[in-house]
This record gives structure tokens, sequence and C-alpha cells, in this order.
């Protein structure tokens, strides 16, 4: 599968992040991102998820008895404001008839290399949620009430390289000598899983990949999200706003190709005349007619 256009204005950044967060916030995407990541999901199918989760749209203040979307907004005194992507908790029915809730954060990264480990990054997300459940799930009375987070960090233009990795990070219990002495649940707060995507994969990741592509158009998309069963009818417009997206990068991009070609041109126009015809360089731009807001452009190849 071809990659994704590379963003070339804030502008288009913006609407790029908007799109993936509204796609991936669709409950048959969600769905099946929870089934692949969420462990307390795993005995649930995917349609069972989809009904646990059922109305789930990012922007849409759903509330119903398994799923909650939590404000995006997460502040704690002196340690500033954290924007995050999607952050949502769900009780999970288990197979004992009990609910398990495990709070999830979805993060959309567009930048693989941002200056930083996002491994670092989603371990500082933990630990925020964590510490916004203070009152809420848990106090100094009683820490067992603390709840698990997921933190997944889907990489929509990840390296080649990378491409297709699924990588989880969590706590783990290391025996130094005798046996185990606390149950998983007791240690087993937080999971980090990052997910890298470039081209087409398994049931997850080719419909992941297709619906975060910018450069497939929208009948190509179609056909493979229907080969996946997911019905997308409630974010159609955010896909073919994706793919409109991905038609404007190409065509800005070719706009600025012409105009650096054109540049480039000029210059050595300018410089046939100036050297073969000793003209000035105003007697050369005048001559070949070139308009003024290019001539500043030019201009600066000749001072330097």
């Amino acid at each position: 599968m071809e990659t994704i256009n590379k963003i070339t204005t804030s502008k288009q950044t913006t609407m790029y992040d908007h799109l993936c967060k509204m796609i991936i916030g669709n409950e048959e995407v969600l769905s099946r991102i929870i089934k692949a990541a969420v462990d307390e999901a795993n005995h649930l199918n995917v349609e069972e998820i989809r009904r646990l989760i059922k109305g789930v749209h990012i922007g849409d203040l759903i509330v119903n008895p398994h799923f909650h979307l939590v404000d995006k907004k997460g502040f704690i005194k002196d340690e500033g404001m954290v924007y995050y992507d999607i952050l949502c908790y769900i009780d999970v029915p288990q197979e004992d008839g009990k609910n398990i809730r495990v709070y999830l954060n979805v993060e959309i990264q567009n930048n693989p290399y941002p200056g930083y480990s996002i491994i670092t990054r989603g371990y500082a997300y933990i630990s925020r949620i964590v510490s916004e459940q203070w009152g809420s799930e848990y106090d100094d009375k009683n820490y067992d009430g603390m709840k698990k987070v997921y933190s997944l960090w889907i990489m929509p233009k990840a390296p080649k390289r990378k491409d297709g990795y699924m990588n989880v990070y969590e706590t783990n219990e290391r025996i130094i000598c005798g046996t185990t002495v606390e149950e998983k649940e007791i240690y087993d707060k937080g999971v980090i899983l990052a997910i890298y995507l470039n081209k087409e994969h398994d049931e997850l990741l080719t419909p992941l990949t297709v619906l975060l592509n910018n450069v497939l158009d929208y009948k190509g998309k179609q056909r493979i999200i229907e080969e996946y069963g997911l019905n997308t009818k409630k974010i159609e417009s955010e896909v073919k706003d994706m793919c409109d997206l991905g038609k404007s990068i190409v065509l800005e991009a070719r706009n600025e190709g012409k105009q650096i070609e054109r540049k480039e041109k000029n210059i050595a126009h300018v410089k046939k005349l100036m050297i073969g015809l000793q003209m000035s360089f105003k007697e050369a731009i005048n001559l070949l007619e070139i308009p003024e807001k290019e001539v500043k452009e030019i201009e600066k190849y000749f001072q330097s």
C-alpha cells in the first residue's frame, strides 16, 4: 500500500490529526482495538465489545452502563495540563458475572521521532491517569481501588523497518527467591501498546492502516473496509475527508514543485543574460518580464 502523503502545513496536520481521532473513536474501529489490546476483554468477540461500547463517537458525550468517555483534559496541580486524544473507561463483563473497570487511552502519534521516546511518554500518561483516579476510584484508605490503565500509541507513519510491529510494555513480577507472592491484578496497573503502521497486515492492522491512510482513494478504502466486515457509516464523511485531504496535499506539492522548477529556470535565464550579454540584474528581469513577486526570490540567489 502507498505510504501517507507528507503533511506540509500546520493546518493540514491539524486536519489529519482530527480525522484520525474521529475514525479511531468510532465503535467499529475501537472495538477491534480493545479486542487486540485489552486482556480483560479477550474472552469477548468483536461484536460483543461493539455492543458494549455502542454509541461511542469521539465528540459525543455518550454515557452507557459499561462505557464512559472521560474529559480529554487532564489537570493536576503543579504538574500542568495534558490533552489526551481519547480517554475512556470501560466496565468489562467477566465470565464470573462481575465487571472489571479498565481505563483506555488512545493516542495517534504522527511523528514517530518527536525527540523523546514514545514509551516514556506512555508511562507519563499512565501515571497521570492513575493519579487522576484519586478520590473517584481510590484514596489513602483504599489503594486497592486503583484501576488498570491501557495507553495505546498508534503511529500511522511508522518507518518501514518497524512496519507491522505491535509491542507491549507492562509490569511483571520477577521472583528472586521463593514463589509468587501477589496476584497479577495487584501490581498490573499499566500497559503501553505501541502499534506501528505502514502497509497492509492482519484483520486489525489492515483496517487501521487503510482508514488512517490519506493516499488511497475512497473506493479503494471502501473495498478493503467491506472485506473486513466494518460498518463505518458513522464516519463515512471523515473517511472521505481523509481522501480529500490527501488530494489537496498532492496538489499543493505539485504546485510547489512547479514553482521551484520555474524559479530555477528563471535563475538560469537571468544568469545567461548577465554573463553572456553583460546585462545588469534589473535589465535581465525586465527583458524576461519576470513577475515582481518572483523577483525577490530570484534576487536572493544572486545576492548570496
